[in-house]
């Protein structure tokens, strides 16, 4: 019995998979600007971040490179903010899009028009 445990056990573990990723994190403090929907500015000044890049897999095997960053501002809200090799991002779960980095910004927009400019962690 001992024996075809250790059998089904072995199998188990030469049948099943794990995706490895990576990632690196820094912290940093930096200039952030947000922007609703009216294209209004709400909020200029400092806020907090937690930056960092990762691998995933793709449905097709190939692998694909993320930027991730949560933003905190003074009053603790946090932003969530992930950026694909690919331009498409997500702000909170929201779809949105990477735009063109402008005088060291990241700059993000999201479908609902609320648009979040911060320097990056590697600047």
């Amino acid at each position: 019995m001992k024996k075809l445990f250790a059998a089904m056990v072995l199998l188990t573990t030469l049948t099943s998979y794990s995706v490895a990723s990576a990632s690196t994190t820094i912290e940093y403090d930096a200039k952030c600007k947000y922007f609703d929907a009216k294209k209004l500015l709400k909020y200029s000044g400092k806020c907090h971040f937690n930056w960092g890049v990762g691998m995933n897999p793709k449905s097709n095997g190939i692998m694909s490179t993320y930027q991730r960053y949560i933003m905190t501002y003074p009053n603790g809200n946090e932003v969530w903010i992930f950026i694909n090799d690919d331009d498409s991002a997500t702000v909170n779960d929201i779809p949105a899009m990477s735009l063109k980095a402008k005088n060291g910004y990241e700059k993000v927009k999201t479908t609902q028009g609320e648009i979040f400019e911060f320097t990056k962690g590697s600047e």
